[in-house]
């Protein structure tokens, strides 16, 4: 049937539109495309010439905004959770120098809303809550 449509067989585990497909549990490395993405839209001079104030910005609008669309699929584990944290709170911390810098507070804390004390910054573990529990909602209305 392959041969007669001209289409190429494929394997699993595969990405469709972006997130992996697999007929298999998803381990975390399955989302360490996530982490590559992260990475590959830090260049050099966007942490070097950032007021803490820019990073700032920049990790609550771009970098926490990469994830959102696998997040809206996946209950993503709290091994890529944490190593989305680990690259968002460096770059907000010390940029993309090399110099290292301490962390002036916690994460839990700055992902916290600025109401409540925080930055503002985007918990990306509750909004993988509730992005599946959007899903629910669609499918189930309000008869829950």
């Amino acid at each position: 049937m392959a041969n007669m449509l001209n289409c190429v067989l494929g394997e699993m585990p595969m990405k469709y539109f972006g997130i992996p497909i697999s007929n298999k549990h998803l381990n975390i490395y399955a989302f360490s495309f996530l982490h590559q993405k992260l990475y590959k839209r830090l260049d050099r001079w966007k942490g070097k010439h950032l007021t803490s104030g820019g990073r700032q910005i920049l990790t609550n609008t771009c970098l926490s905004s990469i994830p959102l669309y696998c997040m809206g699929f996946y209950w993503l584990q709290d091994g890529v959770h944490k190593k989305m944290d680990s690259i968002r709170a460096t770059f907000l911390w010390q940029g993309t120098e090399e110099k290292f810098r301490y962390h002036i507070a916690k994460w839990e804390m700055v992902s916290r809303p600025k109401d409540q004390g925080g930055l503002g910054i985007i918990n990306t573990r509750l909004m993988n809550d509730c992005l599946l529990v959007s899903w629910n909602l669609m499918n189930y209305g309000s008869n829950c």
